[in-house]
């Protein structure tokens, strides 16, 4: 993807920006840059660079509008989201990465990529998404923005994406409700029509679905790996929905052994960076 070969003596710029909890470690093999679920936030990431150890560099990405950017407005559309990312994150991506997205944000890390693709910038050495529609068909949550609150509510219930302890704080499940209405918007942004015909990307698609997920099943994860030029894998996990949190040890072991793979390659194989 990028000519040269690559040098473990590089290291990103310390560029503040609010989108990241921490600094990439210059020491790391691989940079993995986690895009969390439709009314989540960057903690769901917080264990996982214990798990996955010190050569990943875990970057979970903050979208604003929640947790330690609750005062930042949330963004809506697809487009101007990928853009600015692409700016932040950007001087970030300047040694090998990898980038994960689950639900939501498989579908934000899927425009990131192709917004740097179509501006000729480094790719991901990968990209793994779970839980989500392929690009090609309509987000899940073109069939959930107008539930009902109540309906809205007994959803993230049964999918994981709400405790039923913030059951007993109002205004915690209005925020959380009014919160994933706005991420359902940015998902129904995302530009799906055509997208099977679009040129597929010259990266690797890894994907991973929940054996008993009943919002996207295992057959229409695989869709993914057609988007690709470079064959990729589908991997089955216990849980639902929410399978990383559910399953999170099965799922991180998963997730470790596929790194370690594409992180040798990377530094093993210049010519593809």
């Amino acid at each position: 993807m990028n000519s040269g070969i690559p040098s473990r003596a590089t290291a990103s710029t310390n560029t503040p920006t609010p989108y990241l909890t921490a600094f990439p470690n210059p020491s790391a093999t691989l940079r993995l840059f986690c895009f969390h679920h439709a009314g989540g936030g960057a903690s769901i990431f917080a264990d996982w660079q214990s798990a996955l150890g010190p050569k990943i560099t875990v970057l979970p990405v903050q979208l604003p509008g929640r947790e330690r950017r609750i005062r930042d407005a949330r963004i809506t559309d697809m487009a101007a989201l990928a853009a600015e990312l692409d700016e932040h994150l950007g001087p970030h991506m300047d040694a090998p990465f990898v980038l994960y997205g689950h639900s939501m944000g498989a579908l934000v890390a899927w425009n990131l990529t192709r917004h740097r693709a179509e501006r000729g910038r480094r790719l991901p050495e990968a990209l793994l998404i779970g839980a989500a529609n392929p690009p090609h068909l309509p987000p899940v949550s073109t069939t959930l923005r107008g539930l009902s609150r109540d309906r809205l509510i007994q959803w993230l219930l049964d999918t994981g994406g709400m405790s039923p302890m913030v059951l007993k704080y109002p205004d915690w499940v209005e925020a959380a409700a009014s919160l994933v209405r706005d991420d359902f918007d940015l998902c129904n942004s995302h530009r799906h029509a055509g997208q099977r015909g679009a040129a597929p990307l010259p990266v690797p698609i890894h994907g991973f679905a929940g054996r008993s997920d009943t919002v996207v099943g295992a057959e229409t994860v695989r869709g993914w790996l057609e988007h690709s030029e470079r064959p990729g894998t589908l991997y089955t996990v216990p849980g639902g929905h929410l399978f990383i949190r559910e399953s999170a040890d099965r799922f991180l072991n998963l997730l470790s052994g596929l790194l370690a793979r594409i992180g040798s390659e990377a530094w093993e194989g210049g010519h593809r960076l």
